[in-house]
């Protein structure tokens, strides 16, 4: 059976991910307006009573924006760890709220959900893999470092959604206050190019097929050309070929099929 995941939205302005199998649908992260998710699940389909659940990687707005209200509205059930719920308060009154730690694992219709923790300046933030008919799909967005936790979560990803969320020199001369730049260079802040580069590199020493998608892309201090640019370049000094790269777009949905990927493990064989 097919696994489906569509970005729905990917940036400082909102992150949310449809993780679909067939007989199991999962939002990962609701950080755009309910409209939008109401709307973008219409385009697809689906009604927004067909998600089994929302799982959250930590409380920041541009992943939560909408959770609640959504939640309330079609009777969702929100899953996050302990210190993410505590920091979200009331904005998830009346939720049914279900709890995973920062290293643990649930099962939820047909999706085995494992999750793993990031370094980002959140309460407690995780990644998440979701595994389906023989696939896996990782979710590590925000971090602003990695370590080995990452890639041991990862490892078995098919495809992986990584932040690639700035540029170095751009981001030294864009127009934010240098709060802000310390914020983001730090290791609990944003992965820029070169350290999603060498991520993938390591994920990539197993000579396993994956596709790549790089998220969270700064409007300002990054682009997609020069992401995917940047992460090519380690990748290839790392002489790691068999990475599909793909830079998430803001606002438009971008999909990755299994069967799709069956076909380019053949091209490889």
């Amino acid at each position: 059976m097919t696994m489906r995941v569509t970005s729905l939205a990917s940036g400082s302005s909102g992150n949310a991910l449809l993780v679909q199998t067939g007989e199991t649908n999962l939002l990962v992260d609701c950080g755009i307006s309910q409209r939008a998710i109401e709307r973008h699940l219409r385009h697809m389909g689906l009604h927004p009573s067909d998600l089994h659940a929302i799982l959250l990687t930590h409380e920041h707005g541009d992943h939560v924006l909408s959770a609640g209200p959504l939640a309330r509205r079609y009777g969702l059930p929100v899953i996050a760890n302990g210190p993410t719920i505590a920091a979200l308060g009331d904005a998830l009154d009346r939720v049914d709220v279900l709890m995973i730690g920062s290293d643990d694992a649930l099962r939820i219709g047909g999706c085995a959900v494992q999750s793993f923790a990031v370094p980002h300046d959140a309460a407690a933030p995780i990644g998440y893999t979701i595994r389906a008919n023989g696939w896996c799909v990782g979710v590590a967005i925000d971090l602003g470092s990695w370590h080995d936790g990452v890639i041991n979560g990862l490892a078995d990803t098919d495809l992986v959604v990584v932040e690639a969320n700035h540029d170095r020199e751009k981001l030294r001369i864009a127009p934010y206050t240098w709060p802000i730049k310390q914020r983001i260079f730090s290791p609990l802040g944003h992965l820029d190019n070169i350290a999603t580069g060498e991520l993938l590199a390591r994920l990539g020493t197993d000579g396993r097929t994956r596709t790549a998608w790089l998220a969270h892309l700064s409007e300002r201090a990054n682009s997609p050309q020069i992401a995917i640019k940047m992460v090519q370049s380690v990748l290839a000094l790392e002489s790691v070929s068999r990475m599909n790269l793909h830079a998430l777009p803001r606002n438009a949905p971008l999909t990755w099929e299994s069967d799709r990927h069956m076909a380019q493990l053949e091209l490889f064989s």
